[in-house]
């Protein structure tokens, strides 16, 4: 009777671990936040034929840049190419325009990253996906400018440390930094990850070969780095979190300055002209899975993040929709009032006039 009675606290003990883990994961995701939606402004839809995973803003030229791709394609299973369109700001009404004159034969957009030279010489930085992920080398391709808004293929990086790319920075001609998004090895690694504990690699190439400069990221989604280039902001989607690193401008190597806890699971980050962080994040991250299953609306939700006071920054939630306007927001970026809300599949990007 003794072996029977210690076998069923066993199992009441394992039965209520397994519970208040599923729950902590639930709220932790989100899924039990009341969605009241806002916005101080007014948002129009810009239809496209694909989806705007990440968009980056040159702003002297007022020129955004659109990761474009048929995101739901993919997920059906179909197969689908990417490229990088264009939208002048400055010019209405609103049109999205192919950025690049060339590209490689295989094309599948995530994150870019716009780096401009102490010239003037103007860079497009983009992750390039296999058709095999985990099997096949993950790719970073860039574009140079040859004419205002118009970009030809240059080169292509590859490298083991690229092993899930989700964003990066750019910082160089050729130099880049790349936030991964799994572990380097699964297991036990891959499972503590899900509670916002580290694991995923900041790649740094440097030109020539590519290092880990920061080994326990928790799911780096999203990157940036400040006006200067000293300091870098990672989106740890897992941890709901902003990492904040100065950057050594010689050697790349990164020291810790914060940590910024966020109330979302943050994906691409914004830097906008006054220096503080627009991100993109998502509210609920159990709606966001059944998006993908089902095609239902996934919360949409944009922050502003002034990093001034490290670990105590201010957090402002200036943008939250249930996912009738626009779902599964990943990424916002601002050029003057506007924001522009990009998703990770729908065909829009929602162009936004703030109050």
């Amino acid at each position: 009777m003794r072996i029977v009675k210690t076998v069923f606290k066993i199992l009441g003990i394992l039965i209520l671990v397994s519970v208040v883990g599923t729950l902590y994961i639930l709220n932790r995701g989100g899924a039990f936040r009341e969605i009241k939606p806002h916005f101080a402004g007014r948002c129009d839809s810009l239809p496209l034929d694909g989806s705007a995973e990440d968009i980056t803003v040159d702003r002297e030229r007022g020129l955004a840049y659109l990761s474009f791709l048929d995101r739901a394609a993919l997920i059906r299973g179909e197969a689908a190419q990417g490229t990088v369109m264009r939208i002048d700001l400055n010019r209405l009404p609103l049109v999205a325009e192919d950025a690049l004159l060339d590209r490689p034969a295989h094309l599948r957009t995530h994150g870019l990253s716009l780096y401009i030279s102490p010239e003037g010489q103007r860079s497009l930085f983009v992750i390039n996906h296999p058709v095999n992920r985990g099997s096949e080398p993950e790719l970073v391709e860039v574009f140079d400018e040859v004419a205002p808004g118009q970009f030809r293929h240059r080169e292509t990086f590859k490298d083991p440390l690229f092993n899930s790319p989700n964003d990066l920075a750019a910082v160089g001609p050729r130099q880049f930094y790349v936030a991964n998004d799994k572990v380097l090895n699964g297991g036990l690694a891959a499972g503590l990850q899900q509670f916002g504990i580290g694991g995923s690699p900041l790649t740094y190439f440097d030109g020539a070969e590519a290092r880990v400069v920061a080994g326990d990221i928790a799911a780096g989604s999203g990157i940036n780095v400040s006006a200067g280039g000293g300091t870098l902001y990672v989106a740890e989607t897992s941890a709901q979190r902003i990492r904040v690193l100065q950057r050594d401008l010689a050697s790349g190597a990164v020291t810790e300055k914060a940590r910024i806890p966020v109330p979302t699971s943050p994906d691409n980050i914004d830097v906008a002209a006054d220096g503080s962080l627009t991100v993109a994040g998502h509210a609920n991250t159990l709606k966001l899975i059944m998006h993908f299953i089902k095609g239902t609306p996934a919360p949409s939700q944009v922050l502003r993040v002034i990093p001034d006071n490290g670990d105590d920054a201010a957090v402002d939630e200036i943008y939250l929709n249930a996912g009738d306007e626009i779902s599964a927001s990943s990424v916002g970026t601002t050029y003057g009032n506007k924001l522009l809300i990009g998703s990770i599949t729908d065909k829009q990007v929602l162009v936004c006039e703030q109050n």
